[in-house]
């Protein structure tokens, strides 16, 4: 386990959107949200064993009656608000101003913000960052592009805008096949560029022999840009891209993915998944009553041991160690 002076940090990112059909498009009338009373709930637990949780809003979120009434009393729990940061989360397809061209769905290569021209990229998340301000009382300086999709306008909009962070980036991952970015040569590195802090969601490339994790992890093309001889290799070291998340990975999964990438020297962690996971029925990884308890219950555990076994601290993203304080 770490030793106290090295100890391990732990930002919880929850995607806070509407609810859509996940294999249906992207639809711009589909802003439904019906599970503020169960993230609330899940938010609260959290804040009982001492979690932080970072709430990244969309603007569907932001502006829907469950979701202000979820700000609203966070914001008037004077215990509760100290341990929730509210972020931006842009999903274009539902945030203002929205395109005339596209009425019944929006297509794929623009439901990435960053493919978007700069100044429509600009005016949606000016937009989402006003209404973020106004709902929750103070102004986002974390974003979280919907889909991951930032692109070359997205850093000085960023700091045009007053950002400080950037948790868009999934390492290791290629999404230029659907019109996505291409984060293939990343690994779980933070590094600053144009007084922005890019942090990534935490993955890993997990095997049960250490030379093939530290290969792959330091070496993210080797994995995701396979030659075929690598790909042999791959699969004979039974290598696999993990993400630190509830969402299809057991609590087994997400405690290797922090043991491995600690013994790698990370140090602070993301673990992220979709609000509307914490409800049954909403999502494909919670389908059932039965489901949404067993997520639930494996999102406190992992926190718990992150706390207890792993001898972690929890905090906002915001509260990254590499942000300057005094700026945000």
């Amino acid at each position: 386990m770490p030793s106290q002076s090295a100890s391990p940090k732990l930002a919880i990112v929850i995607h806070t959107e509407e609810e859509f059909d996940w294999n249906g498009g992207f639809n711009p009338t589909a802003t439904e949200v019906s599970h503020g009373a169960e993230l609330l709930a899940a938010v609260e637990n959290l804040k009982e064993i001492g979690a932080k949780c970072t709430l990244a809003m969309d603007y569907a979120f932001v502006t829907s009656e469950q979701g202000l009434q979820c700000i609203n009393k966070i914001n008037a729990d004077d215990e509760l608000i100290r341990h929730v940061e509210f972020a931006a989360h842009l999903h274009p397809w539902v945030n203002p101003p929205l395109s005339t061209s596209f009425t019944d769905k929006v297509p794929e290569q623009f439901s990435y913000p960053g493919n978007l021209p700069e100044d429509e990229e600009y005016n949606k998340l000016s937009t989402l960052t006003k209404e973020i301000a106004k709902a929750a009382k103070q102004s986002p300086v974390t974003y979280l592009a919907g889909r991951y999709g930032i692109g070359k306008n997205t850093p000085k909009i960023l700091k045009k805008l007053g950002y400080k962070i950037d948790v868009s980036i999934s390492p290791f991952v290629d999404y230029t096949h659907q019109y996505g970015p291409d984060f293939s040569r990343y690994n779980n590195d933070e590094f600053s560029t144009n007084t922005i802090l890019y942090w990534p969601h935490t993955s890993a490339i997990v095997s049960p022999l250490p030379f093939a994790r530290k290969y792959f992890n330091h070496s993210p093309a080797a994995y995701s840009k396979a030659s075929l001889w690598r790909k042999v290799m791959r699969k004979i070291v039974r290598a696999k891209l993990h993400r630190l998340s509830p969402e299809g990975f057991s609590l087994t999964d997400m405690q290797n993915v922090t043991k491995y990438q600690y013994e790698l020297g990370q140090r602070c962690f993301i673990l992220s998944f979709h609000s509307p996971s914490v409800k049954s029925g909403l999502t494909p990884y919670v389908e059932s009553t039965a489901q949404a308890v067993e997520f639930n219950q494996k999102v406190l555990a992992y926190a718990n041991w992150f706390k207890n076994e792993f001898k972690g601290e929890f905090i906002k993203v915001k509260d990254h160690p590499q942000v300057q304080h005094d700026t945000i």
